[in-house]
């Protein structure tokens, strides 16, 4: 039986149809080990085989501690794009309005690393939005609207890393809370 695997280009030779099905296939076994929903895995193909990123250049559910000044909470983001190992893009997989997730979006980026994540990128893996977390400014469109890895390393270059203001970091975690509080629990008690 035969089936069709997706190729990034059209190879030029027998070797380099080779090289591209088995860098294919060495995605599919990499997201296949990782516990993605639907649109997650969607993404991430998406950034592997569309734009150049690596499975290094990503990171998957993601789990970051976040104090208030009360209490500790754990927040999770559903990829990262993080290439040179500086985490540039957090995305967030939304299966509802993307407008709904933009806050909080921006929220995370600034305040889960020592500096602010610069883009948030919300989709639900047609529709998207891309947030300049510095100036808040949002670019509606496809997920196409996502940087490439060149693209990306091109605006590393020009990007400014700093921290979220001290004083303005606990309203930011505020609302992160509020929306970690509001997710469905996987296992309700009744």
């Amino acid at each position: 039986m035969s089936f069709y695997v997706k190729l990034e280009k059209m190879p030029d030779s027998p070797d380099e149809r080779k090289k591209l099905i088995e860098k294919q296939f060495e995605y599919e076994k990499h997201l296949d080990s990782l516990e993605l929903t639907y649109i997650q895995r969607k993404v991430a193909e998406f950034l592997l085989c569309r734009k150049g990123y690596s499975p290094q250049d990503i990171e998957t559910n993601k789990e970051f501690s976040i104090g208030l000044q009360d209490f500790d909470f754990t927040a999770t983001a559903d990829l990262i794009v993080k290439p040179d190992d500086k985490r540039f893009i957090f995305v967030k997989c939304a299966v509802n309005s993307l407008d709904s997730w933009e806050r909080v979006s921006a929220a995370f980026c600034r305040v889960i690393d020592s500096y602010q994540i610069p883009y948030a990128f919300i989709t639900d893996g047609e529709n998207a939005k891309l947030l300049n977390t510095a100036d808040g400014s949002v670019t509606d469109g496809n997920i196409d609207i996502i940087p490439s890895r060149n693209e990306a390393e091109s605006m590393l270059s020009k990007t400014s890393f700093q921290s979220y203001p001290e004083d303005r970091k606990e309203k930011e975690k505020r609302i992160i809370y509020a929306f970690e509080g509001i997710k469905c629990s996987p296992s309700p008690e009744i």
